[in-house]
């Protein structure tokens, strides 16, 4: 008499496998929508936190390819323009502010705004600030420079003070060199920007240059008068940094 032999079971098939898809639908959907909510206000730094709080919270490169690049924050077609982008248009938006703020106050024509891809520079020209040869202000020039403080208050950026001279050789007891005079007329307006101002001191450093960075001809006295100046540098992040920021593994600037 024979055996019948026992069929082998089948296996019952898992009904719920579908939860670990879903689930992780759920999460991307999650990040999605709070990176749309970071990219409506378009402030570089805050989309350079939300990067790289999602990245850490969830240990994987929610934002980033396999590649290192972060598509979303870089543009090509993501769903934010790129923070050099965003940062090319602050740049323009303050300058034209600046240029407006500067037709509005005495001696317009002694204060010029220049701007590149990562500073923009409020140039005081000539004696606006100081008398040949001396780092003390001059009567009067402390209200343009309250007016430029308030200008500055409400941005977030580092901002350098720099001294600059022509190339007449200097004369006077306090100062062997244009070198000490340069820089001792960024610290006077540094010191003003902060104490009279209200500027936060953490965000300003000073540089004096002498007469290494002209901007105008010292064979002429007019270029002479544009290279005795002080220049506010209001500074931005390179595009290099940038980069750098949105590496994986890269630090968050400040």
């Amino acid at each position: 008499m024979s055996r019948r032999r026992a069929e082998p079971e089948v296996e019952k098939e898992n009904s719920e496998r579908w939860i670990v898809s879903y689930a992780d639908m759920l999460t991307l959907l999650f990040a999605v929508f709070v990176v749309l909510y970071a990219v409506s206000d378009t402030n570089e730094r805050k989309l350079q936190e939300v990067r790289t709080s999602i990245d850490q919270a969830f240990r994987i490169g929610v934002l980033t390819s396999s590649d290192g690049a972060s598509p979303v924050f870089e543009g090509g077609g993501g769903l934010a323009p790129s923070l050099a982008e965003i940062q090319s248009r602050d740049i323009a938006r303050i300058s034209d502010r600046l240029s407006m703020f500067t037709r509005d106050i005495a001696d317009g024509h002694r204060i010029q705004i220049r701007a590149d891809e990562s500073s923009i520079t409020v140039s005081l020209l000539d004696d606006l600030l100081f008398a040949s040869g001396s780092a003390d202000l001059r009567p009067g020039s402390q209200e343009v420079l309250l007016a430029l403080s308030a200008q500055l208050a409400g941005m977030p950026n580092n901002i350098r003070v720099e001294g600059h001279t022509d190339n007449v050789p200097v004369n006077h007891p306090d100062f062997p060199t244009n070198w000490e005079l340069s820089a001792a007329r960024a610290n006077t307006v540094l010191r003003f920007l902060i104490e009279e101002g209200g500027l936060e001191p953490e965000r300003l450093s000073t540089a004096g240059f002498a007469e290494t960075r002209p901007i105008g001809d010292n064979d002429t006295p007019e270029g002479r008068a544009l290279n005795r100046r002080a220049d506010i540098v209001i500074l931005y992040p390179t595009v290099e940094d940038l980069i750098d920021i949105l590496q994986p593994g890269g630090e968050t600037q400040p």
